[in-house]
């Protein structure tokens, strides 16, 4: 048996690993001439590491990242430390919270609040059931049990900074309950970026024969009697027994809408953010912390500051400090459409909040990166509107994108839990004997 998997981040990647293990031959299509999707990174000619386009980390509790890292034979190369992270207040200009101990000393907040703010995430810490909170907003249950003045002192900000004005009202407690649930103060990366271990998954696939298509820009799909083909240009046509496409939305129905119309007309209808990240190289640092979580306004846009080189070295990078300035946005809007050099000026125009003396003298290049679909919108009761990852009335065909991981955010430790729950879910519809192989080393 033979299954195509259309898409080479980290949820495809996973995916493609699980089925190859089980004596599956697969193909897997990446449009872009590099694996890893959204967690691929650069590489400066100076730089000793390369740098994701898009800021990530992972946690300690990040299990699916520690077993895949055993399975691809990655676990040397991971890294955890435990960088800190601070606010931007309305009195204090940035003070820590990334800790019990930290919140306790919160000057924002009084001590009653305090206390009952520290109470409200111990239970939440230890509450499992998440199906009874999203049928609150995240804004009602934080007013409700942690009280106003902390939840417009913390939690909106937070809300408004990821989601913006629009939408931060809406999302619904059982997502902001997964962010608090499994997060770690501790952080992790990987010896020399998250291309090295990319490269090692790719390793991995290669040895348990793994085609793997690359620069796959122009992808044909189509239904058989007895399956798919993927029409790649340069490739040739590959017959397939099962399809997954491990992509956005957007990329399934250009791919596959035609095929399953009704499921492509539901992902239409699921809001969601772009981001845009500006990575600026400095010839100086900004502070010493990793996270500066800051307040969005109409003159300030972005949610947050990440000081890379507070948490990797900057010898990695010739010295450089390197800083990411993300913001979650709405495809289509005068602000998404906003240029390179309007957002690199506004990103060293937000560096004055952390360093009032900074000067753009001191900036040494810069990078900006786009993409359309980066962060789904989750309202009340969103579970009843998770699309389903086997699509019903097209035999075969799987879809797996961020908005399959709720209730959990988006990250690469969600898309690698997936990407094996699509992978079981495909060996599932295959023939018994074709699913029961010896697995592979």
């Amino acid at each position: 048996m033979q299954v195509g998997v259309i898409g080479g981040g980290f949820t495809g990647l996973a995916c493609a690993s699980i089925l190859a293990q089980r004596g599956i031959d697969v193909f897997l299509y990446e449009k872009n001439p590099k694996l890893g999707g959204l967690a691929a990174g650069f590489q400066e000619m100076t730089w000793a590491s390369t740098l994701e386009a898009y800021y990530h980390h992972w946690f300690r509790s990040d299990k699916h990242v520690l077993k895949f890292a055993k399975l691809w034979d990655a676990e040397s190369g991971l890294v955890f430390k435990r960088p800190s992270t601070v606010i931007q207040t309305d009195e204090h200009d940035f003070v820590q919270l990334d800790s019990a101990l930290s919140l306790l000393r919160f000057p924002e907040l009084g001590l009653i609040s305090r206390i009952r703010m520290g109470a409200c995430l111990a239970f939440l810490k230890m509450y499992r059931n998440w199906q009874r909170l999203e049928g609150k907003t995240a804004e009602e249950w934080c007013l409700k049990y942690m009280g106003e003045d902390g939840y417009r002192k913390i939690w909106q900000p937070l809300l408004v900074g990821k989601f913006g004005e629009r939408f931060s009202s809406e999302v619904n407690m059982a997502w902001l309950w997964s962010r608090l649930k499994c997060r770690t103060a501790e952080l992790g990366t990987y010896q020399g970026g998250f291309d090295n271990y990319v490269k090692k998954a790719e390793d991995y696939l290669i040895r348990n024969g793994v085609r793997v298509i690359r620069d796959t820009q122009k992808i044909h799909v189509d239904r058989t009697r007895a399956g798919w083909t993927v029409a790649a240009e340069g490739h040739g046509i590959q017959e397939h027994d099962a399809l997954v496409i491990a992509a956005s939305p957007r990329a399934f129905s250009g791919l596959a809408g035609a095929h399953a119309p009704e499921y492509a007309r539901t992902l239409s209808g699921h809001p969601s953010l772009g981001v845009q990240v500006i990575i600026l190289a400095l010839n100086q640092k900004l502070g010493s912390h990793y996270w500066y979580s800051l307040k969005r306004n109409a003159l300030q846009p972005f949610l947050a500051a990440i000081e890379h080189t507070n948490f990797v070295s900057a010898e990695e990078y010739d010295g450089e400090t390197l800083v990411y300035f993300a913001k979650y946005v709405q495809t289509g809007t005068e602000e998404w459409r906003q240029t390179d050099g309007q957002l690199v000026d506004l990103a060293l125009q937000c560096c004055r909040l952390i360093r009032p003396d900074f000067s753009s003298d001191c900036l040494i290049r810069s990078k900006v990166f786009r993409e359309e679909y980066a962060q789904p919108i989750m309202g009340v009761n969103a579970s009843r509107f998770v699309p389903t990852v086997h699509i019903n009335g097209a035999s075969r065909l799987f879809h797996a994108s961020m908005g399959h991981v709720y209730p959990w955010d988006r990250g690469t430790n969600y898309a690698l839990e997936l990407g094996e729950r699509v992978a079981r879910q495909v060996i599932k519809s295959l023939p018994a004997k074709s699913a029961v192989r010896a697995p592979k080393g």
